[in-house]
């Protein structure tokens, strides 16, 4: 696409294939005063409150030359899938240091899409979550602006992180448009050990040598269990594993699960986070909701605390269970349980209270007011509905 900033018409629909002619796009948006969403890959689309039609539609995936590819870092356009720079980083054994959810990934997820979304994976005990692996971001202002620092995202951000301040932003206060990550080597093993119930999964946060994944997997009607990822040089895995069969009362060595990397998704998904030693008391809670309201449950996450719920109903009223739940888990309070919505079909953000509680609403407020003070930059897609 190349048009002139004077004489064609904005479209509706555009696909820059620079970052310059992003910007261009952006300065006529803002000067004709229209509202603005970009995409990559699409992958998490449905995963805030569905927003207006907008009046300027952005496809990002044109904007994806890899700049540049060392032994430790990756610099690629924003719409370049997770799956590309994965195969130029395998190339000298490596890979992408965040981890990142595969279902995504596999679905076309792109670099801009996985840092807007602050995506992660289930190896997130001894990985760093995507936002400390982001090395430095070129963004485009709400004002067609392109910056590389805070400062050039506004005057009064001069001293803030431009990465922090974008990632995880949902492209509500800038676009990002091209980012350079932090690579890693590629283990040499990996290796697999279920183990039943959830009691084991405390003392693995503290062991001598703390797993790079332990994941608590509860289907629908069923019990938890967990399931642990070993990584690293073949003859340290093994010798691992087998510490963790005889030291765990039933650990067993096992294949990749197929839910591994993916997300809980049912008619609805809850994102809810609490402390490690609240994770049985959430358990019990989940087994309790899932017979008193008789919809499927299903609740994934890590040991860490940060899990996916998803709700199983009828299409005909997704909202009721939705609803719930909700109200259920947020009986505990704060203290004990954050949960918030994440996906649901459209109406089900209308009938429920999607976010809870928000003590940061008003810091969230004014910083979107200052970048993108006409409010064009995917209205109502960030975090709290901002």
């Amino acid at each position: 696409m190349r048009m002139s900033l004077t004489t064609d018409e904005l479209p509706r629909l555009a696909s820059p294939s620079s970052i310059a002619e992003l910007s261009e796009l952006m300065a006529r948006a803002h000067a004709e005063n229209r509202t603005v969403a970009v995409f990559g890959g699409g992958t998490a689309f449905d995963d805030h409150p569905p927003a207006s039609t907008p009046g300027l539609l952005i496809d990002l995936t044109s904007i994806a030359e890899v700049a540049d590819h060392s032994s430790d870092t990756i610099r690629a356009g924003a719409g370049t899938r997770i799956s590309a720079l994965n195969r130029f980083a395998a190339q000298s054994g490596r890979e992408i240091l965040a981890d990142l959810p595969l279902d995504r990934i596999d679905a076309g997820a792109t670099l801009g899409g996985m840092i807007a979304t602050l995506a992660t994976g289930p190896r997130c005990l001894r990985r760093p979550r995507m936002a400390e692996t982001v090395l430095s971001v070129t963004i485009v202002a709400a004002d067609g602006t392109i910056a590389r620092t805070a400062h050039g995202l506004h005057p009064d951000l001069d001293g803030h992180d431009l990465r922090r301040l974008v990632t995880g932003s949902w492209g509500t206060r800038a676009i990002i448009a091209e980012a350079e990550i932090s690579l890693t080597q590629r283990p040499e093993t990996q290796r697999f050990v279920w183990i039943p119930g959830t009691e084991a999964a405390a003392d693995l946060l503290v062991a001598r040598r703390v797993p790079d994944a332990v994941n608590i997997e509860r289907p629908p009607g069923s019990p938890a269990a967990t399931v642990v990822l070993i990584e690293g040089e073949t003859d340290e895995v093994e010798a691992e594993v087998g510490h963790l069969v005889d030291w765990v009362p039933g650990a067993t060595p096992c294949g990749e699960p197929e839910w591994w990397g993916s997300r809980a998704r049912l008619a609805a998904t809850i994102g809810v986070s609490v402390a490690p030693s609240f994770i049985p008391t959430l358990i019990d809670a989940v087994d309790r909701l899932e017979t008193t309201i008789g919809y499927p449950l299903q609740l994934r996450g890590s040991a860490t605390g940060s899990f996916e719920l998803g709700v199983g109903a009828p299409e005909s009223e997704p909202g009721v269970a939705t609803r719930v739940v909700l109200e259920h888990l947020r009986s505990f309070g704060l203290h004990f349980i954050a949960a918030r919505l994440i996906h649901a079909p459209a109406p089900v953000w209308d009938e429920v209270d999607a976010w809870g509680p928000q003590p940061g609403r008003q810091g969230w407020e004014e910083l979107k007011a200052l970048v993108d003070p006409r409010g064009i930059l995917a209205p109502g897609r960030g975090i709290a509905g901002i």
